[in-house]
């Protein structure tokens, strides 16, 4: 990998070089901060939407932020309602599509746990 980093520098007239980390932290929830901000997504989003889901072994550079500070992270629900989610394309892939209007919720859900945290 080094090597070919270096080569397509050259290629470009450039100096390029690579250095690969192994491990990331695990990104976790932090407990207190999660139940405190739960009854928030469930009053913005529905309780029904709000869904607990198990551990899932996806690397993610946000556990970096959470070695400094307490944070939680949630899944913001992305494809068409009227297709079933069996049928909807996976993050990353050539066919995923994300319907935009989903993107209200987003801010929204920001927005309040912001204040909400704020005004604790």
């Amino acid at each position: 990998m080094k090597e070919m980093v270096s080569a397509i520098g050259k290629v470009h007239r450039a100096e390029a070089t690579i250095e690969i980390s192994k491990g990331l932290p695990i990104t976790y929830n932090h407990i207190e901060l999660t139940a405190k901000m739960l009854p928030t997504l469930q009053r913005i989003a529905g309780s029904e939407n709000v869904v607990k889901i198990s551990a899932i072994t996806g690397a993610e550079d946000f556990s970096f932020y959470q070695k400094k500070i307490p944070g939680m992270y949630f899944f913001l629900g992305g494809k068409s309602l009227d297709v079933k989610t069996e049928d909807a394309s996976g993050h990353h892939t050539p066919d995923f599509v994300i319907d935009e209007s989903g993107f209200v919720l987003g801010v929204k859900s920001m927005t309040a746990l912001t204040l909400d945290y704020l005004n604790d």
